[in-house]
């Protein structure tokens, strides 16, 4: 199938448009054309490929969904609104919208089980469910080390600041997120890397802590934090076999098992106990995370989930696992500026 892409950052190489739909789709044999979220970059990538299919990651500044239904009728392509919704982290799509968004896309596709039956009373037929997942190929150069210590994944608001003051008197705590690098803590803080360094970061450790977002963050998408899904921090420590510990939420058993493919905790304040019993286990902690590689790798690859939504309108498209570490340096990015 021929298909046009398009959202903000389609030319970071970790943009939600890259990661999420146009490499992946790429790997699954389709032909995919990255382009600029703006009017005439549309147009041009529709009247230049005759796309089948138009995929929007809907964004402030992008076309309006009135304007993409004229422009994918004028070409008679089919356009798909993917809603990424409110995530632990990066940019986020306003689900508020959706009922316009049914009104005036061919097919929209939600993150999560509880928007898609929220929206369902409305129709399925042009609605899709489209959770989040990891692309694998994107985190296959990271550089494999002995494992050593923990890293700490979330923002340092007041409540994550005393997790963090509870570990670090535990040797190689290095911890990624905003607001750490001006607090007096004896432990190590690490910018923000692109994704093999941070891979590379991640398969270092012989544990990820997921911390809970900020309250400020919850504000901004409108959910608590146990609405929310698994930060992607999770699924790249577990394509690198690191195991994760997070808060227990509704998400977290929808994606691994607690217990064996994941570790859960209650509330912040039992990490300062939990953490160091953890990591003393480094036999069980190899186990957890083998098994979080086994699940994530299987089930929750963006391949996958693009794999199931074509496939009441297309055969599938067969492609072998040793394929996948090879794909990275195969891949050509396609990409017009508008």
């Amino acid at each position: 199938m021929r298909i046009v892409v398009t959202g903000y950052g389609v030319d970071a190489p970790e943009s939600p448009v890259r990661l999420q739909v146009a490499d992946p789709l790429r790997f699954l044999g389709h032909e995919v054309v990255a382009v600029a979220p703006t009017k005439a970059a549309i147009k041009w990538g529709l009247d230049r490929y005759s796309p089948e299919m138009l995929i929007v990651i809907p964004s402030a500044g992008a076309p309006d969904r009135e304007e993409i239904r004229a422009l994918t009728a004028a070409s008679e392509t089919v356009a798909l609104c993917l809603h990424t919704g409110p995530t632990l982290q990066g940019a986020t799509t306003d689900l508020s919208t959706l009922s316009d968004d049914l009104r005036e896309y061919d097919l929209v596709a939600v993150p999560d089980l509880q928007t898609f039956d929220e929206y369902a009373n409305l129709g399925t037929f042009r609605l899709s469910l489209i959770e989040p997942a990891v692309h694998p190929p994107a985190l296959m150069n990271f550089v494999p080390s002995e494992r050593r210590g923990v890293v700490v994944v979330g923002d340092a608001d007041p409540e994550n600041i005393d997790v963090v003051m509870g570990l670090d008197h535990l040797d190689d705590v290095a911890v990624m997120g905003e607001g750490w690098s001006e607090l007096p803590l004896d432990v190590s803080v690490i910018d923000a890397l692109p994704l093999p360094e941070r891979a590379t970061l991640f398969a270092g450790a012989h544990l990820l802590v997921e911390l809970p977002v900020s309250l400020a963050h919850q504000s901004q998408v409108r959910k608590s934090f146990f609405e929310l899904g698994l930060s992607n921090s999770v699924y790249e420590a577990a394509v690198v076999g690191t195991p994760a510990l997070v808060q227990a939420r509704a998400a977290v058993g929808h994606v691994l098992v607690p217990g064996d493919e994941v570790v859960t905790f209650q509330s912040s304040e039992d990490l300062a106990h939990l953490v160091p019993v953890l990591i003393a286990d480094k036999q069980e902690l190899e186990k957890i995370g083998e098994a979080a590689w086994s699940r994530v790798t299987a089930e929750h690859t963006w391949a996958q989930r693009w794999r199931s939504f074509f496939e009441p309108w297309g055969d599938d498209l067969d492609v072998a696992r040793d394929e996948e570490v090879r794909y990275l340096g195969q891949v050509e990015t396609l990409i017009r500026a508008g």
